[in-house]
């Protein structure tokens, strides 16, 4: 389960254009190291070298061209990455005259997973020896935070393993999840919150999805949820399992809110409904007679190229899920989607980053992971572009968007949610998430009970609109009552993150 995992968590991640990408704000989080910091960062083009080789003589070439693309980010003039991929050197200028490495993997597709973690298991010793002059700012207590910040995030960009980072970052040696240590708590009560919650019980009767499919399914209710399975002979295992993980995740999203739980519906269109499909050709079935989405084309699009929807009538989501190995991807779904719907029961859709925000913190709860990006994200429209990346670092898990926000903030380059409610849904990459997600983790570790009076007063002002036949608050009016409830300007909030962060998320040598 932990090599499947590990691999989907390779898999998932950022795409890496075919050119060499130049660097990026977001590469030193606006922070302007000195001198000798900046020649030791420049240097990692070395390593980022040798690591592609390692991959090409695998015939891992889109991994071969992420190192390309990483050590010139590093120093964009490495002269043996650019002969590497085929750039000469024209009038002062880098010109690419052949593409010299191929664009798609050549392979058996058998040995990807073991390959994949070969390449950084042969590596290694040499990234740890890469990463150790970096190490030595980070132990530097003269230099500025900001600098120990950044020289500390391209140790664990290149050598993850390294435990003094993880040290510093706070993070647990787990080489797929690099769990943070706030989220301490939740490893050690996770099976506790899940077995106290009700499996609900198995129906036999044709249900309306049933009908209009003419898709036989394994069936479950419980108090909140209607959960239907169509993947064969672990759908009645998985129902089972699933319906009651449904339940924990909701049951800890108001634990989390400090908010009592609604009593629950007793009519089945009232509930969650949730559905799974392993098989293209039936999910594509099920979206178009049961989704109810109501543009044929956009019907379409679900139907033949997605992961899955939100669902409409009754509300829910369905999701393909091909790979029946385990059931982790579809957890991380699940408690994702059941945070997100409840912050949208508040405030309607005027919170769009918070719901993102805190779907994802109640992943790291409930699964451990915000790292199934795909089930996480692809089912709420925010398509991830797909791709290898092949410094991941910590990647997308809690301990990795914790690093990547608080840097931003150390920098002073971070997104607002004031910037974040002016992005369409499609506009939000891992950056854009990391910071809805640090939001949302300061709002409910630090600011608890400000958090719950929001929502409630959210809630209020949404059924009062409604009932008025007003017009739903927009995103700005929505925040703006955030700040009012919680007595901070938006300046003030993100002077109280930055002062939070910082103590919260690191804890330098």
């Amino acid at each position: 389960m932990k090599k499947l995992a590990w691999t989907a968590a390779l898999v998932i991640a950022v795409a890496l254009l075919a050119q060499p990408r130049e660097a990026a704000a977001l590469d030193d989080f606006e922070i302007k190291p000195e001198n000798k910091l900046a020649a030791a960062i420049t240097k990692l083009a070395d390593i980022c070298f040798e690591c592609a080789d390692n991959a090409k003589g695998k015939g891992l070439y889109t991994y071969t061209r992420s190192f390309f693309n990483h050590a010139l980010m590093y120093d964009p003039d490495h002269r043996k990455t650019r002969t590497a991929m085929g750039f000469l050197k024209k009038r002062g200028e880098w010109v690419l005259d052949e593409d010299l490495v191929p664009q798609s993997d050549k392979l058996n597709e058998a040995r990807r997973d073991e390959l994949t973690q070969k390449i950084y298991a042969d590596t290694l010793a040499k990234r740890a020896k890469a990463v150790e002059p970096l190490w030595k700012f980070v132990e530097d207590k003269n230099l500025p935070m900001e600098h120990r910040l950044l020289a500390l995030f391209h140790v664990i960009r290149i050598n993850p393993e390294h435990r003094g980072a993880q040290k510093a970052a706070k993070s647990s040696p787990d080489r797929m999840w690099f769990k943070h240590q706030l989220d301490d708590v939740a490893d050690t009560n996770r099976n506790v919150w899940i077995q106290r919650a009700s499996a609900g019980e198995a129906v036999s009767d044709k249900t309306p999805y049933e009908e209009k499919s003419g898709i036989p399914m394994e069936k479950r209710r419980s108090d909140w949820i209607v959960f239907h399975a169509d993947i064969g002979p672990e759908g009645k295992v998985w129902a089972e399992k699933l319906t009651q993980f449904g339940e924990a995740s909701r049951n800890h999203v108001f634990e989390l809110i400090g908010a009592e739980s609604p009593a629950a519906p007793d009519k089945d269109e009232q509930r969650l409904h949730f559905t799974v499909l392993s098989e293209r050709e039936r999910f594509a079935r099920f979206v178009e007679s049961c989704s109810g989405i109501t543009d044929a084309s956009h019907r379409k699009e679900v139907a033949t190229a997605s992961g899955g929807s939100p669902v409409y009538n009754p509300y829910g989501s369905v999701w393909l899920y091909p790979r029946l190995e385990n059931d982790y991807g579809l957890r991380d779904g699940i408690a994702h989607d059941i945070a997100a719907k409840e912050i949208f029961r508040y405030t309607g859709q005027g919170a769009y980053w918070l719901a993102r925000g805190f779907g994802y913190f109640n992943s790291t709860h409930m699964n451990g992971s915000a790292t199934a990006t795909f089930f996480g994200v692809r089912t709420t429209v925010v398509v991830d572009s797909g791709g290898r990346e092949a410094l991941p670092g910590f990647g997308n898990c809690s301990a990795g968007w914790r690093l990547n926000a608080g840097l931003e903030v150390a920098g002073g380059a971070a997104l607002t949610p004031g910037d974040l409610i002016k992005l369409g849904v499609n506009d939000y990459t891992p950056r854009e998430m990391a910071q809805a997600y640090a939001y949302t983790d300061f709002l409910v570790n630090a600011r608890k009970e400000k958090f719950k009076e929001f929502l409630e007063s959210a809630y209020k002002e949404r059924t009062r609109r409604h009932n008025a036949k007003e017009a739903a608050m927009t995103a700005a009016e929505t925040l703006e009552l955030m700040y009012t409830t919680l007595e901070l300007t938006e300046a003030e909030f993100m002077a109280a993150f930055r002062e939070w962060a910082l103590a919260s998320y690191f804890a330098l040598p």
